[in-house]
């Protein structure tokens, strides 16, 4: 079984992930938008205004400030340690933690100290905002209304892989250092057998901690946890430019045509 999670599921599960992603934004891309539902205020009248505003909306999550601040301090905390957390493992597991040594550090043991302990905080933080997550959705009961039970289950499995990697940094001796990651993925990259005399055959929490988060891939583009990419989508139905007729009305194309366009104003001109 071990063997079959470390060398076999990746595979598998980067096969669905991708897969999923290209069908789902697929079905984005060739949606028809039959009338404009610009909802901006102002809207902005530029392609780039639309892309500064979709921008500002993932960075700082704006709508959700204005709407609901209680959320948006628990889910915007959760996300930029997410996010950090994400880039982490890659930057860290990348220069096996030696990040900050190579833009300017002196001392390679403080880099490393410091990329464990920015590693271990951002951990910490996304727990806490999963957690507070999860409890909004028990105790508020506007939420708990319309939540349905896969709401639960993907918390509880965000919950489940940061708990275990958390239980990992404070345990050393259950987790890896960063060179036997680093191995294992260059393995898996080269499409090389992953053999039994390497760390990551040994250490359970890491195989643990490496199929929740294959499950989670796995399920990642037909759950509401797609709203990660979803999100630019709807931001962009919502903010692009105004476009008239709208690019979704029988015989105009998708995505609109110049020509269209300036139809549509001379008939509107040719109204007034």
């Amino acid at each position: 079984m071990t063997y079959f999670i470390l060398q076999i599921l990746p595979y598998i599960s980067i096969a669905v992930l991708v897969i999923g992603l290209l069908y789902r934004i697929g079905r984005w891309a060739n949606g028809r938008i039959v009338h404009n539902i610009t909802l901006t205020t102002p809207a902005p009248t530029t392609q780039t205004g639309a892309v500064v505003n979709i921008a500002t909306e993932a960075v700082f999550f704006r709508s959700l400030f204005q709407a609901d601040k209680a959320l948006w301090s628990g889910a915007w905390i959760m996300h930029v340690a997410l996010f950090s957390v994400l880039g982490g493992h890659v930057v860290g597991f990348g220069t096996l933690g030696l990040q900050f040594y190579y833009i300017g550090l002196t001392s390679a043991e403080l880099s490393t100290y410091l990329s464990d302990l920015l590693g271990t905080s951002m951990g910490i933080l996304v727990l806490l905002g999963l957690f507070y997550l999860l409890y909004r959705r028990m105790a508020i009961n506007e939420v708990k209304q319309i939540s349905a039970p896969s709401d639960y289950l993907h918390l509880i499995l965000l919950i489940a892989i940061v708990t275990v990697g958390n239980t990992m940094r404070f345990v050393p001796e259950w987790g890896l250092h960063y060179e036997p990651v680093r191995d294992y993925v260059v393995q898996l990259l080269t499409f090389s057998a992953v053999t039994a005399d390497m760390e990551v055959m040994h250490k359970p929490l890491f195989t643990i901690h490496l199929l929740l988060v294959q499950i989670l891939a796995m399920i990642l583009p037909f759950s509401k946890l797609l709203h990660i990419p979803g999100m630019f989508a709807h931001r962009w139905i919502l903010t692009r430019p105004l476009v008239e007729p709208a690019p979704g009305l029988p015989g105009i194309p998708v995505g609109g045509s110049g020509h269209a366009a300036s139809s549509g104003q001379s008939t509107s001109g040719g109204v007034q």
